[in-house]
């Protein structure tokens, strides 16, 4: 447990820093990422007690949420303000269409929820302190995993001018029984639960459930346990029987429409997520690195996502040449770890825009999508394909087979163009050796008129 006078010593220097920026009359002024749980609701306390002026900030990203409620719940608590901000129409506009465009995936399988809204918020938290002319940023996320990199990041990336404080880091409690009862000294008659089975973060692309059975990785999850216990929550109200296919329209990266309607990427993304809440592939099991070092699995339900993003590369495998589809693979990687660790605002975010923008611009056309008995891209449809039947087709094409001679050669004598052998290769046995030995028509089906070098399969150089 941390000491008092150190977790003092610590805010003292906060406040001290603050004055520096509002005078040193100024009361110190803070603006607080306030979310209405329990680790929130004790930091207001705590921060009121260290003599701190707390402007709380709920920022509305999709959270299934009483945000009215919550403002009420932090002013009750000590704070002097509580504003709501809708921190939605800006990630729409920006970073949903680059996530769903390039289908932007860490580590191939964690569709970046969370990693998207965290520097938003973090955004209005910066926007509200320096309407106040100024404050210290604070958030509550702890010092084991992301989010306190994404929220630091951006506070220091856009108001560096203001201090920075994140109270896991600092004062003396270590968990929640420690907070329950921290509240519960100074009067607080909420309840809250000591134990708390999962760790829930819901916003409008997904809802992320950690903590419990998912931390050790030799339990065995029933993930059907896990889904129950948010089945109540996040995109509710979907219809009883929801369609078996989808399809996605293009135009140039950009989702315009779904099943032949057109309509605005929010009511797309609400549409699907509502839609197909509770199908059986709506979820992803993750164990993923965080950028800490420590290592983490989560279960994210997230179908507008799965669907969205997955018709996004299918229209990418069939409109880019391979160099180009390769490049499309690499800077959508890029784009979801940087966004993983953070780094949304910075010139890195900026070069992958610039790069993808090409990319996407080719991307247009529908892709229909067939939902049992797991998704699949059942059919293609874009002018501008690169797969094309007339090339593909096995039958008679203007394709001329006797190109591909030339083609190995060159390709050989490029990529390979010596000889060479594993020495392991060479020792071969008795058996191995009369498996080399053929008798009838190779699985090749060679022609009548094609001849073979060394008059056998295999050529006698080798």
């Amino acid at each position: 447990m941390k000491s008092e006078s150190n977790m003092k010593t610590v805010a003292a220097n906060h406040k001290n820093k603050l004055a520096q920026i509002g005078g040193s009359d100024a009361k110190p002024k803070c603006v607080l990422a306030y979310s209405g749980g329990l680790d929130t609701s004790a930091i207001v306390i705590w921060l009121k007690e260290l003599g701190y002026e707390i402007h709380a900030i709920l920022v509305d990203v999709g959270q299934d949420e009483d945000l009215e409620a919550l403002c009420a719940k932090a002013l009750r608590y000590g704070a002097a303000t509580a504003v709501i901000r809708d921190a939605k129409p800006a990630m729409y506009d920006t970073v949903i269409p680059k996530a769903i465009g390039l289908s932007a995936v860490y580590e191939g399988t964690y569709r970046l929820g969370t990693a998207l809204a965290r520097p938003f918020i973090a955004l209005e938290q910066v926007k509200r302190a320096k309407e106040l002319g100024g404050a210290t940023l604070i958030h509550g996320a702890t010092g084991k995993g992301n989010d306190q990199i994404r929220f630091e990041f951006a506070y220091k990336t856009l108001a560096p001018e203001c201090p920075v404080l994140a109270p896991w880091k600092v004062w003396e409690f270590e968990g929640r029984k420690d907070l329950i009862a921290y509240l519960k000294s100074k009067g607080c008659e909420d309840h809250f639960d000591e134990k708390k089975d999962y760790s829930l973060d819901e916003n409008f692309w997904h809802i992320s459930v950690e903590g419990s059975e998912l931390e050790d990785p030799a339990a065995d999850v029933e993930v059907g346990a896990v889904l129950d216990f948010v089945k109540d929550k996040f995109a509710i109200g979907g219809p009883a029987n929801p369609p078996k296919s989808v399809t996605v329209e293009f135009d140039q990266g950009a989702v315009v429409s779904v099943d032949g309607q057109a309509k605005s990427l929010p009511e797309i993304v609400t549409q699907l997520n509502q839609q197909h809440r509770h199908a059986h592939w709506a979820w992803d099991l993750v164990i993923e690195n965080r950028t800490t070092g420590v290592k983490s699995r989560g279960l994210y339900v997230n179908p507008a996502a799965k669907l969205l993003q997955s018709a996004a590369d299918a229209l990418a495998r069939c409109c880019l040449n391979k160099p180009a589809y390769d490049r499309y693979v690499s800077i959508a990687q890029d784009y979801a770890t940087l966004l993983y660790k953070g780094e949304y605002f910075s010139m890195q975010r900026q070069v992958v825009d610039a790069a993808a923008k090409p990319l996407l611009d080719c991307l247009t056309g529908s892709v229909t999508l067939t939902l049992e008995p797991a998704i699949y891209v059942s059919k293609i449809d874009a002018k501008e394909s690169l797969f094309c039947k007339e090339t593909s087709t096995f039958e008679a094409s203007d394709y001329s087979h006797a190109d591909a001679g030339g083609f190995i050669n060159l390709s050989w004598l490029a990529n390979i163009g010596q000889s060479f052998v594993e020495p392991s290769m060479v020792n071969t046995d008795a058996s191995y050796e009369n498996a080399l030995e053929t008798t009838g028509n190779a699985a090749s089906e060679l022609c009548e008129d094609q001849s073979v070098a060394g008059g056998g399969l295999v050529s006698t150089a080798v």
